[in-house]
């Protein structure tokens, strides 16, 4: 772990935030996503506001979810960074799809399971959520390890030497 691993990993995450983001918005423009819980911090403890889907295209939502999925790259890509050398795999977009499959497996199943997040969903919603976590971690890590490729100038993980 090296502190230009590190800065790399944060740019890298950067990038993988704001090309995330953009995904989404996409996603929200032709109507397969919303943006709701970026226009009003209520609908996240309330539940969902009656004629919010108009406004969930709204600029300021947009912007706000780009600078949340920066923030969120950034923090991913430091630890990605840090924990570079460690992950076992040669390529860098294998060591992000892991590394993403890891937090994942971490934020995407284990902590709702023990906060209870789901509960009384019917199952074909809650099976969907995470089946689309998962192709979003997926596709989330290979952006970050093609980004991190770029923004570090590395093709290839050197060969660790096990003895």
């Amino acid at each position: 772990m090296s502190a230009k691993e590190i800065g790399d990993g944060s740019i890298a995450g950067i990038i993988a935030g704001i090309v995330m983001g953009l995904f989404t918005i996409i996603l929200v423009l032709i109507g397969l996503a919303s943006l709701t819980a970026f226009i009003d911090i209520r609908t996240v403890f309330g539940g969902l506001l009656p004629a919010v889907g108009t406004a969930a295209a709204s600029l300021t939502a947009m912007i706000t979810f780009l600078l949340f999925t920066s923030i969120i790259g950034l923090i991913l890509g430091a630890v990605y960074g840090a924990i570079y050398e460690n992950i076992p795999t040669r390529s860098s977009i294998t060591k992000g799809i892991v590394f993403m499959l890891v937090v994942w497996a971490i934020f995407g199943l284990l902590l709702p399971l023990v906060l209870g997040a789901g509960v009384g969903l019917p199952a074909g919603i809650t099976a969907s959520s995470i089946l689309s976590a998962l192709v979003a971690a997926v596709i989330w890590g290979a952006v970050l390890g093609l980004a991190f490729d770029w923004v570090s100038g590395k093709t290839v993980a050197p060969a660790r030497v096990i003895s």
